[in-house]
């Protein structure tokens, strides 16, 4: 194979077309990702929800850091059960991704339990505001977590060209 043969091969793999040069779909091409920020907002969504009905019906009773740490659980096991199934796919120990997909989101919570008065405190909005902008975030950050850390490292059930899974 001539040197400039082996250039446009690399160039056609790179771009999106497959080894008989059709171009594949943006979707096929980036499933992955397109589904992590569908399912990113799911969560973000979701995670928001408890965390602002409990904020609203317990705020009297506890500190907006306690309500956070209450509405934990149920964000984290929402966006587990979501981006094995629908992102990831994995095939993969629940009891091996489980706790690292945890651990990921404790770093998140614990970042927010330091970030969120400073933020309070220096930024001139609401409380709801702020939670919400640092969750946009979060979801950004925790991709890169989870790709290569909670589910990196676990089988993965094969997608077919219509898109959908083997199983």
């Amino acid at each position: 194979m001539s040197r400039g043969q082996q250039t446009s091969d690399r160039c056609q793999r790179g771009s999106g077309r497959s080894a008989e040069g059709r171009t594949l779909p943006f979707y096929q091409r980036r499933r992955e990702q397109i589904l992590y920020l569908v399912v990113g907002g799911w969560n973000t969504l979701f995670g928001y929800g408890v965390w602002a009905l409990m904020e609203y019906l317990l705020h009297d009773y506890f500190h907006y850091l306690v309500i956070l740490i209450l509405s934990w659980p149920f964000s984290v096991l929402n966006a587990y059960v979501c981006y094995r199934v629908f992102v990831f796919r994995s095939a993969g120990s629940v009891w091996r991704e489980l706790p690292r997909f945890s651990l990921v989101y404790l770093a998140t919570l614990c970042a927010g339990l330091l970030a969120l008065p400073v933020l309070l405190s220096t930024l001139p909005f609401n409380i709801y505001v702020i939670q919400a902008g640092y969750t946009a975030v979060v979801v950004v950050l925790t991709y890169i977590s989870h790709k290569f850390f909670t589910f990196g490292g676990a089988r993965r059930r094969p997608v077919l060209p219509d898109g959908k899974g083997r199983d």
